[in-house]
């Protein structure tokens, strides 16, 4: 299971990304945010990571010493991806960042005190779409999305 975070603005503010990624699948099982990334955030996320797949998987980091400690913690093998993972993984990231800058930019959410339920939706939706389109393969893209954007409703922001 590879693990890595990143930064990413939702409205103002600015978030952790934190996204687990199973090479062998080829999927993201798992994407969550934070305000910030430390071992109190890691072993949350690597808990949730743990209860979708089990406990007997390795997590593979960029080698942060919060991966490590939560990974001590939850009694899980930890290692450091090499260079190449490495490269798989800033691809995934930059992928999804690029999606989330892409909706804030042209869809910003302007509602004071936002409850950033619409972040997790969008998040939900790329985890989709990545996994059923690019890394997958299995469904074309142009596909995915005549089929996919009659089932999304439309949310309004009171």
């Amino acid at each position: 299971m590879l693990v890595d975070d990143t930064r990413i603005k939702i409205g103002s503010r600015e978030k952790v990304l934190y996204i687990a990624f199973e090479p062998y699948l080829r999927k993201i099982i798992y994407m969550m945010t934070f305000d910030v990334a430390n071992t109190l955030t890691s072993l949350i996320f690597i808990k949730r990571v743990r209860a979708i797949c089990g406990s007997n998987i390795i997590i593979l980091t960029d080698g942060a010493p919060y991966y490590r400690a939560s990974c001590r913690i939850l009694n899980l093998r930890h290692g450091v991806y090499s260079i190449e993972v490495r490269n798989l993984m800033e691809r995934i990231i930059e992928y999804v960042k690029d999606r989330t800058k892409l909706f804030d930019n042209y869809i910003p959410c302007i509602k004071d005190g936002c409850d950033e339920e619409h972040a997790k939706m969008l998040l939900k939706s790329i985890i989709i779409m990545l996994n059923e389109t690019w890394i997958n393969r299995r469904v074309k893209a142009k596909e995915f999305i005549e089929n996919t954007i009659p089932m999304i409703k439309v949310i309004k922001h009171a």
